[in-house]
């Protein structure tokens, strides 16, 4: 026997739940009250598709930020970039989320994401992909509870797994996932992870992340260079250079918990700032020098690191674009690199407590380089206020 399926009427956009079991099939056991299970599916799957239509088709309360968008062919750039500040806004992810994991630990997390870095990096798994796993990997900790560390690993790769599908036109088969796990998950764990993932995750998969803000920033740094702009916005001119080196310390910070006190869109725009200029960052993001100060204040310590640690070189990859290199994914930074841009970042706060215009930002002590257990302490602070 076969359980019930949805299918959508022709002139109707209402959901229609029927019964395959046969007409011949009736319940044996009284307890079962089919006409309430459907019932309850019919609302959940109205409630998400009202979601949906909320999201995409219905009108877009304005924005109060200001509109960097050029005049585009193919919709109304208010509304793109009011449906952009919206996605920021509605995909949140809490930065006190470790309060609820007692097993799980920052430095777990940084060394998690480390990790998914690299995977990327064999595969040739895009910038987008990772992040994109990183978004599903922290709202996914921030709604729920008590996971064991043991099931990081899986949660990482199923994460990362899923936003393959999405984002790569070509993703790995399942079997070189698990392949990657060391024999630590296999197949089907992935598989049956997915499922809980994706409801966990409620079917939102399509935020803005902080490399897509990335990206539409610094095209529009190169706006003028772009003949075309109305017809061409979405094709990417923008200097690979200026984008490897503000990625770079986007890749750095977003391993450290304490991002997760800053939308997406203040990240890429505070990375801006660093590494290009103040003014470009202000231009492109539709954000006041105030709105954006905590979250430069608190990058400083990580742009400073990166200052100091030689650059990188771009990697060469094999069968790959080499205009299209700087949108894989590589292994530009390590955790090395992070505890010394977290040991100056506490030493910064630890000096500038008593400061009324540092912010305070409930910091998470970064761990002694010798202490093998690698557990951090959580520093109280009175409150936490991010300017909006």
């Amino acid at each position: 026997m076969e359980p019930s399926w949805i299918h959508w009427e022709s002139e109707s956009s209402d959901v229609v739940i029927e019964n395959s079991w046969g007409s011949e099939y009736t319940p044996s056991s009284p307890s079962i009250d089919v006409s309430s299970e459907i019932s309850t599916a019919e609302d959940f799957l109205n409630r998400r598709w009202y979601s949906f239509r909320s999201l995409s088709t219905l009108p877009i309360p304005p924005c109060t930020r200001h509109s960097p968008l050029p005049r585009l062919s193919w919709a109304d750039p208010q509304e793109v970039w009011a449906l952009m500040v919206k996605k920021d806004q509605m995909y949140t992810r809490d930065y006190s989320m470790l309060s609820r994991h007692p097993n799980l630990h920052a430095r777990m997390r940084s060394i998690l994401l480390d990790w998914l870095v690299e995977v990327c990096e064999v595969y040739r798994l895009h910038r987008d992909t990772y992040y994109l796993a990183l978004d599903f990997i922290d709202r996914y900790l921030s709604s729920h509870e008590n996971l064991p560390k043991s099931q990081l690993q899986l949660l990482g790769i199923t994460a990362l797994f899923i936003a393959a599908k999405v984002e790569e036109i070509y993703p790995p088969k399942l079997s070189e996932f698990a392949y990657v796990t060391d024999g630590t998950c296999t197949e089907e764990e992935i598989l049956c992870e997915e499922l809980i993932m994706l409801k966990g995750l409620n079917w939102d998969l399509s935020p803005v992340t902080v490399n897509s803000w990335l990206n539409i920033f610094l095209q529009l740094y190169s706006l003028d260079s772009i003949s075309n702009s109305f017809d061409s916005f979405v094709v990417p001119q923008y200097s690979g250079h200026t984008f490897q080196e503000v990625s770079r310390l986007v890749d750095l910070c977003m391993l450290d918990i304490n991002s997760l006190h800053f939308s997406y869109s203040k990240i890429a725009a505070a990375a801006l700032h660093h590494v290009v200029s103040d003014k470009l960052a202000r231009a492109v993001s539709g954000y006041s020098s105030k709105e954006l100060s905590t979250c430069i204040q608190w990058m400083a310590p990580f742009a400073t690191t990166l200052i100091e640690v030689e650059m990188v070189p771009a990697k060469f990859l094999q069968k790959v674009a080499v205009d299209e290199m700087h949108s894989i994914q590589t292994h530009s930074v390590d955790l090395g690199i992070l505890e010394r841009a977290q040991n100056r970042l506490y030493e910064v706060m630890s000096s500038s407590r008593e400061s009324p215009v540092y912010p305070s930002v409930g910091l998470l002590t970064p761990p002694p380089s010798d202490e093998k257990s690698r557990s951090t302490t959580l520093i109280e602070e009175d409150e936490y206020i991010e300017d909006n």
